[in-house]
């Protein structure tokens, strides 16, 4: 992992810490990177430190190898800060306030909301409550703290830590079902937003396809924070030669897949061996349009081959598409609404109509589909 010069040496251990403090004058002090050792110093031997929250006194600890910061003098019931968090939660905390900082925004550290009772790591302009997310988290939490922060008028804007330099360029990626609830949507776009805070940079997953379980296809970018804006860049959309390198990914994915399927027990029960022996395709030969990569895909759940083998056994049978969504044959994605599913499954039907009668004509499969993708974006 890259680290800059002279940043903590950031361990694993968590620790009870706080970075905001108040002093018996009532002045907030925040532990930042441009505070130096000397800084701190002075304000420990002239200054008191009290909770923001619950009023009980802080002390300031400097030491060489955790990150500066405040803890209660004694066991405290104070709510908001009696998580332990790591000390790569906190420098990185530290590291996103210098940046917003350094942007000439208005930024508080660890800001408390009582109304809510939510602690955001960071608020910026008064509107935006920034969560640098370190661990894992259930899926419900991550909405229902979303949820709190609207009803109060602040805007959610979620981080993921990355702590290891990532190759940039498009990728087989692998996301967490936490890490899936993370993906924004913006004009368009879809995308995950981490940062590396060693680095001092935001690296971007975009252009995201789905492809079943834990795997995707996706363009990395980082861009340096000195060159980030706010409200966020966003990222641009796949270049023709780009969204065709997704494509050969995808069609490479499609050997991988039969095979994990040559060992299980029971073929006739298995969605794709039934689907296949109802079209009477062969599965070591399955035409070219079968596997493809749509934005959207990730609105169905299991992997992209089974369920478009799953729409032609339907569409064979003369089942509309909304009465397949609607038999449960197929599972929706997170918070996929049934219209949402059905308009997907019947734009991949119109490619593979599209396709039938060239069946192997690999540059107008990519044309289809390229210009499906350029529609969804």
């Amino acid at each position: 992992m890259l680290k800059p010069k002279n940043s903590p040496t950031i361990k694993k251990r968590r620790v009870n810490a706080i970075l905001v403090a108040k002093t018996s004058t009532n002045r907030t002090i925040y532990l930042h990177q441009r505070l130096t050792r000397e800084q701190l110093v002075h304000l420990k031997a002239n200054e008191q430190f009290f909770c923001p929250s619950c009023g009980d006194s802080l002390l300031l600890k400097i030491g060489t190898i955790k990150i500066p910061h405040f803890s209660h003098k004694i066991h405290s019931d104070c709510a908001t800060f009696s998580e332990s968090e790591s000390p790569a939660h906190l420098y990185g905390k530290t590291m996103l306030h210098t940046f917003f900082s350094q942007k000439n925004h208005h930024v508080e550290l660890e800001k408390y909301f009582p109304v809510i009772r939510q602690r955001a790591d960071l608020l910026v302009d008064r509107q935006y409550a920034v969560e640098f997310q370190c661990s894992p988290i259930p899926v419900q939490q991550i909405k229902s703290r979303t949820d709190g922060y609207r009803a109060a008028g602040i805007e959610p804007l979620w981080l993921l830590n990355t702590n290891d330099s990532k190759r940039e360029g498009i990728h087989f990626i692998k996301l967490k079902s936490y890490e899936r609830a993370f993906v924004q949507q913006e004009k368009g776009c879809s995308f995950l937003l981490s940062f590396d805070p060693a680095a001092n940079r935001f690296y971007y997953c975009s252009s995201l396809f789905f492809i079943g379980g834990f795997r995707w296809i996706a363009k990395i970018k980082s861009l340096a924070a000195e060159k980030q804006t706010f409200p966020f860049a966003l990222p641009r959309k796949l270049t023709k030669i780009e969204f065709e390198e997704v494509f050969e990914m995808a069609m490479i994915e499609r050997p991988r897949f039969v095979r994990s399927q040559q060992f299980v027990q029971n073929r006739f029960q298995n969605l794709f061996w039934r689907a296949c022996y109802e079209l009477r395709l062969d599965a070591a030969t399955l035409p070219l349009a079968i596997g493809v990569p749509l934005t959207g895909n990730h609105l169905l759940e299991g992997h992209c081959i089974e369920w478009q083998l799953q729409a032609l056994v339907a569409k064979s049978q003369g089942v509309s598409m909304l009465e397949f969504v609607k038999s449960a044959q197929v599972k929706l994605g997170p918070e996929t609404t049934v219209p949402n599913a059905v308009q997907h499954l019947e734009r991949y039907l119109e490619i593979y109509r599209l396709m039938e009668a060239n069946k192997e004509d690999r540059k107008l499969l990519l044309e289809l589909l390229y210009d499906n993708y350029c529609k969804n974006v």
